[in-house]
């Protein structure tokens, strides 16, 4: 796996707790589990909200009629 170095800011506190807590071997590794982690439960959570809202503008209809809908609808 390539990787890519990024520059980031951060709070002189979260610094200074991330330097206590982390060796400075394993802090990148440490970071970009915790970034992996963040982007996977925001698309967890932007699913959900996407699930609502087909619920909300859908109360009439099956759930197979609203998949099979959304299936024809991404295939064009």
């Amino acid at each position: 796996m390539s990787v890519v170095k990024r520059t980031f800011s951060l709070p002189d506190d979260v610094s200074e707790l991330l330097d206590k807590s982390i060796p400075n071997q394993e802090r990148s590794k440490f970071i970009a589990l915790l970034i992996s982690d963040a982007l996977k439960k925001k698309k967890i959570i932007a699913l959900v909200d996407a699930i609502d809202n087909i619920d909300r503008q859908n109360k009439d209809r099956s759930i197979v009629d609203v998949i099979r809908n959304i299936r024809l609808a991404s295939a064009n």
